[in-house]
């Protein structure tokens, strides 16, 4: 993978000052939860973008009933793919709430149960989180691809996405969170510090985009041509 490429590259795109600068207002108001969709969707096309051979990927702020699909649909396919966590949390409080309940059980019996309990959720919730991190870029590798929310759910797919591109995933991973870091120690600067941590995070989905895109370009060629003249 070129991380050089993925990290400059915004600054070729002559509008790029305004294109993040949307960008940053999305994540301005993300609480709302609907303009996350719309960032999700951009760092979609900007995959779909260098995996098109595109020279300026850094897309223009249109067509916005695509991008709020297109991270509409990641969203749900990663609430799948987190759901057995969510089930485990279940288990866990119906075991708690339940022993509780048992009079008969002794206080240390039940201390025990509950410190079990606890002991295997904490392990699973670890163990489901480090699988995350290495599914959730196949996942948007796969969306990015096909263009189809049942595409996500093609579970070997995926899983070979995340096997067969380990190496470059970790990197990816590991660029994402130095980004972050580095951005959480500019963003301490007084004033303009959330100013930067709003842009940082437009610029961490285009780094994100470009480098799942340059993923996807080397598995079988990138995407169909039919879907390049599309572009």
């Amino acid at each position: 993978m070129d991380i050089g490429k993925a990290l400059t590259y915004v600054t070729e795109d002559e509008r790029w000052v305004t294109k993040l600068g949307i960008g940053a207002a999305m994540a301005f108001f993300s609480f709302l939860i609907i303009p996350a969709f719309f960032l999700t969707g951009y760092m979609v096309q900007i995959a779909q973008n260098v995996m098109a051979g595109h020279e300026r990927p850094l897309p223009e702020w249109q067509d916005w009933g695509k991008l709020f699909m297109d991270g509409l649909n990641l969203f749900v396919a990663m609430l799948v793919y987190t759901l057995p966590f969510w089930l485990l949390t279940c288990c866990v409080l119906f075991t708690t709430v339940g022993s509780s309940g048992l009079s008969e059980m002794s206080e240390d019996a039940a201390a025990a149960l509950l410190s079990g309990s606890f002991l295997l959720f904490c392990c699973v919730f670890f163990i489901w989180i480090v699988a995350l991190m290495f599914l959730a870029p196949a996942v948007t590798i796969q969306y990015a691809r096909e263009r189809s929310l049942g595409a996500c759910f093609q579970f070997s797919r995926v899983i070979g996405i995340a096997r067969d591109n380990i190496g470059d995933i970790v990197l990816t991973v590991a660029v994402s969170i130095g980004i972050s870091f580095v951005l959480g120690l500019v963003g301490s600067i007084p004033i303009i510090g959330w100013l930067i941590i709003l842009a940082g995070n437009v610029y961490v989905y285009a780094v994100l985009g470009h480098l799942y895109g340059q993923i996807g370009a080397k598995m079988d060629g990138g995407i169909s041509k039919e879907d390049q003249f599309a572009m």
